[in-house]
């Protein structure tokens, strides 16, 4: 095939991978479209400057016309990026929506096809034939709703199971719990018995611990909005948790109001330190951070811990994915949620371990 031919189709398949994962993340704003977008578009800009570099004087004009619709394209596509990152995704759609978008995007798209196909008439060869950008646009809008579908239908049918087994575990929970408090009554003065009353007792509460995470996650609790400030959110979040003397805790210094659901936020806060605290194994710190970003709210927490591996640090948010052993596999599934029901997003990075969430300032 001529290098120029093959240039001009790998220029072709990368503007639809680029255009396709920018319109995904608008539509569901899952970080993995994000990030093939930053791998892949840093490859199509080199092909194209290449292209402009090797180009004989009657086709550099033409690859030049590419590259300026190209760097348009990009530069609205990382605006978009930035929209769902500050969570505006309604914004990022139109912006991918707008005249001037799908405007160059025929430029770019067209004149790539056209240049492909000619090359493919004079070597004799099939003729690629491309959808038109409207019916490319249409067919991605489609797949990233399917997705959207998908995963709404996997965590109802893992809610319906999950919380079928909590019940199911509750009613004998409640037995050995009544009758470990009958057999204390009865042996309590025996200190070997103690023992083994205590180690059912420390069973029993991570049983029960594990029933109620469960059934946290899968309860359907109405958010009931209020002005607060992070400050209380995040004390509210400590209140049910010992921090171990071998790890300091380091607090934000300043404040911020917001309007929210406290309970629940001080939950999914509850949960992400509660990790922290369990994935330091000797000394260690944990930093929570905030900071304004226009009308936005990152709230970080970081630790020292040894980190989440490279090959699981996508599937970390997914429901019954743990690496406890005495993990539910629901905790950060739970905690995503409650920030999606605030309209944010949050996301991780490690090592170090830094889980980031993003929320409105206000709530619509």
């Amino acid at each position: 095939m001529n290098e120029k031919s093959y240039r001009a189709e790998m220029m072709q398949y990368y503007d639809e991978v680029l255009a396709q994962s920018a319109r995904n993340y608008a539509f569901t704003s899952d970080k993995k479209w994000e990030k093939r977008y930053r791998e892949v578009e840093p490859l199509s800009d080199k092909i194209l400057k290449d292209a402009i570099k090797k180009a004989d004087a009657s086709k550099s004009g033409f690859f030049s016309r590419m590259d300026s619709a190209n760097q348009k394209l990009v530069k609205m596509e990382y605006a978009a990026i930035d929209y769902v990152n500050n969570n505006k995704s309604k914004q990022a759609i139109e912006l991918l929506d707008s005249e001037e978008y799908l405007k160059q995007r025929e430029i770019l798209a067209g004149g790539l096809e056209k240049f492909v196909n000619k090359y493919h008439e004079q070597e004799s060869e099939s003729t690629i034939t491309s959808k038109s950008v409207q019916d490319v646009i249409e067919l991605e809008r489609r797949l990233a709703v399917l997705e959207k579908q998908l995963e709404e239908e996997k965590f109802t049918t893992v809610g319906r199971f999950a919380s079928k087994m909590a019940h199911d575990l509750r009613n004998p929970l409640s037995i050995i719990q009544l009758s470990l408090e009958n057999l204390k009554l009865l042996y309590g003065a025996d200190p070997i018995k103690q023992k083994q009353f205590d180690k059912i007792d420390r069973s029993i509460d991570r049983i029960t611990h594990q029933v109620e995470g469960v059934l946290d996650f899968v309860r359907e609790i109405p958010m009931t909005l209020e002005k607060t400030s992070l400050s209380k959110v995040i004390h509210e979040s400590l209140d049910s948790i010992t921090i171990p003397d071998n790890i300091k805790l380091i607090l934000p210094k300043n404040d911020i109001d917001l309007i929210c659901d406290k309970k629940q936020l001080a939950v999914g806060l509850n949960n992400l330190i509660l990790n922290s605290i369990q994935a330091i194994k000797k000394n260690g710190t944990i930093t929570l951070t905030n900071k304004e970003n226009n009308n936005s709210i990152i709230i970080t927490i970081k630790d020292s811990g040894s980190g989440i591996s490279k090959d699981r640090i996508n599937d970390i948010f997914e429901p019954l994915f743990t690496t406890k052993q005495q993990g539910t596999g629901l905790g950060l599934a739970s905690v995503k949620s409650i920030v999606k029901a605030h309209a944010g997003n949050i996301s991780v990075t490690s090592p170090p371990t830094i889980f980031t969430i993003t929320l409105p300032q206000t709530q619509d």
